[in-house]
């Protein structure tokens, strides 16, 4: 389900909180690595808790759970959440949409409270509570996936003879916002023609330092999606039949300088034009392909990516944190 684990776990776990790895048994027989971080019990009430699933990013071919832990960890320790960290299926060993659709499955299990309060979370005074929500969030090539799941999900709710998610696991409870950071949304065959002139971003930021153009259309080719697909981009469902289905908060990244900027600003602006969700977005200014994460670059820790993270997550959630804390690595 995963290669190349990059990162590995970032500094020592604190004190306040728990992580267990877990693996979730998917319907292919196969299963997902998970790290589930979550408050630590004192005390013998019920500590009910909302979910976030962070995918992480890599192109679709190489990353592990451990990249997202950073902001797990925050997470977890500034909104009270439990943050569910998971691998799924890679390119090239699994062909399009394996990503997405695996992502699918994991999130569908983790979406009944029952499989958390009997398996990783067995014995504790940690509860997953519906009531208090789902955000599925990622970077780069996790912010797709959060971004495909919660557009079939939300073409699922509308249109009862939909087949985009036949043979796969229902997802219990409704997301209640989705966190896209420097997401993959928009290839150069299907962007919408209202938009085109937004799309920019290929050609100004051509040559990144992180995320080339060029390197960015090699992770496409090997990707071999169907770039109309629902599966690929939500931009390609009929937005208008989805109003009122959809992810009621949409929250988005951007860095000025990376390649991928203008998927970002194309996407807020068809969700914001159509009515479909209420959308936040920050282009942070002389920022390239950098999200939260726990990779050790500078930009990904620096005091404005973090802020505006948990700002974008707390809005999310409809939860304020404490700024007075310091902010986790």
């Amino acid at each position: 389900m995963e290669a190349a684990r990059w990162p590995r776990h970032p500094r020592h776990l604190p004190p306040h909180l728990k992580e267990t790895t877990f693996d979730i048994p998917l319907p292919d027989g196969t299963t997902s690595r998970t790290i589930i971080t979550r408050p630590a019990s004192t005390s013998n009430d019920i500590k009910k808790c909302p979910l976030i699933i962070l995918f992480h990013g890599g192109s679709w071919s190489v990353g592990s759970p451990e990249f997202m832990l950073s902001p797990a960890r925050g997470y977890a320790t500034l909104f009270g959440a439990i943050v569910a960290c998971p691998s799924y299926r890679l390119i090239p060993e699994n062909p399009f949409s394996a990503p997405m659709q695996s992502s699918w499955e994991v999130t569908a299990w983790l979406s009944h409270p029952e499989n958390l309060k009997h398996g990783p979370l067995k014995g504790e005074h940690v509860e997953f509570e519906p009531s208090l929500g789902i955000v599925l969030g990622g970077v780069s090539a996790g912010g797709n996936i959060s971004a495909v799941i919660a557009g079939i999900a939300a073409e699922n709710a509308a249109n009862e003879n939909s087949t985009l998610a036949n043979g796969l696991g229902k997802i219990a409870h409704p997301i209640k916002g989705i966190f896209l950071s420097i997401p993959v949304l928009v290839h150069e065959t299907m962007v919408p023609a209202e938009y085109a002139s937004l799309w920019t971003s290929r050609v100004d930021n051509a040559d990144a330092a992180v995320l080339s153009a060029e390197r960015q259309l090699a992770s496409e080719k090997s990707l071999r999606a169907d770039f109309h697909s629902p599966w690929y981009t939500p931009l390609n469902l009929d937005l208008d039949s989805i109003r009122g289905y959809h992810t009621p908060r949409v929250y988005f990244q951007a860095g000025s300088l990376d390649c991928l900027r203008d998927d970002s600003i194309v996407y807020e602006k068809a969700l914001r034009d159509k009515g479909i969700s209420e959308t936040r977005i920050n282009v942070l200014e002389g920022v390239g392909h950098y999200g939260w994460t726990t990779l050790p670059a500078p930009l990904c820790h620096s005091d404005l990516m973090r802020t505006v993270s948990l700002d974008g997550m707390g809005w999310l959630l409809g939860k304020d944190w404490d700024k007075t804390q310091e902010l986790p690595y």
